[in-house]
């Protein structure tokens, strides 16, 4: 992931919509920065957003809630991916 891509990425980083599901589980991603887990979340317009959240106490769950996916699948690559940069 270059870096105009990252930054755009945090630009939207925030808490998942309201209504979202939790309904795809990646594997723990752990690093430096944490351990994070991510998931694709279903949003009530009938798309797929990328989540990550972070294991621990007061910890909590964020979203990149742009651009939604039509798939579950291309929700948790990308979950993936920001799970993998948080920890880093």
């Amino acid at each position: 992931m270059n870096l105009g891509t990252l930054l755009d990425i945090s630009s939207s980083i925030s808490s998942p919509p309201p209504g979202s599901i939790n309904v795809r589980m990646g594997t723990p991603v752990e690093g430096p920065g944490g351990r994070w887990i991510p998931c694709a979340s279903a949003i009530e317009s009938g798309g797929f957003v990328s989540c990550i959240y972070e294991i621990g106490p007061g910890r909590r769950q964020v979203c990149a809630a742009t651009p939604p996916f039509g798939c579950e699948e291309q929700a948790l690559s990308r979950a993936v991916e920001l799970a993998g940069t948080a920890a880093a």
